[in-house]
């Protein structure tokens, strides 16, 4: 009795080690009446997501009557498992972020999926996931990526078609009354390569 008892926890223990976890959302309150779901699959949680490794299968599906279309499958790198939902092609629509990595100085990383509503699909956009704590500035049309680190520094980037273009400005944020004088040259010198 107590030798299967034993193989008993011993097999679930085994199967909880090596079970998935899967991140289901439904997005009808961010895409009305166009039935998309997002499955979001970990398989392995050893990973730390830098050289290239993988842990998680993406999947964004379409239901519509009673039919069932995968729109993007990819696999990735994704720590926490966090989804969110964001602008970031300023065409006031929301695009699909799934978290990536986390530093030490807990600089986030994202992958993008950018929605395009006129083919109804999403594009992933090709080296997003190196930018630290991306926010869309609409203003200006880019991407600024904030990087707390030993000195904390903001660094300017562009979506062009499904890559990231890099603007190679960076500014380091003194905290002080500088920072904002030298966001504005960054900001005249990404204007004048426009």
């Amino acid at each position: 009795m107590k030798r299967n008892l034993s193989i008993a926890v011993f097999i679930l223990a085994c199967m909880s080690m090596f079970a998935q976890n899967t991140k289901t959302i439904q997005c009808d309150s961010i895409y009305k009446n166009k039935g998309f779901t997002i499955l979001l699959k970990n398989f392995e949680t050893e990973k730390d997501g830098y050289d290239g490794e993988k842990n998680s299968i993406l999947s964004i599906i379409q239901k519509t009557n009673n039919k069932s279309s995968v729109l993007v499958k990819d696999s990735i790198f994704s720590s926490t498992q966090k989804i969110e939902f964001q602008d970031f092609n300023n065409d006031g629509i929301k695009d699909i972020l799934i978290q990536n990595i986390s530093d030490v100085r807990s600089n986030w990383t994202y992958n993008l999926y950018l929605y395009n509503p006129k083919t109804n699909s999403f594009i992933k956009v090709i080296g997003f996931e190196e930018i630290k704590n991306p926010t869309y500035n609409p203003k200006y049309n880019i991407v600024e990526g904030y990087a707390a680190s030993g000195q904390d520094w903001v660094s300017f980037y562009q979506i062009k078609k499904n890559r990231i273009y890099d603007y190679g400005i960076t500014i380091v944020d003194d905290h002080g009354k500088n920072f904002e004088k030298e966001y504005q040259k960054a900001i005249k010198k990404i204007s004048a390569k426009k």
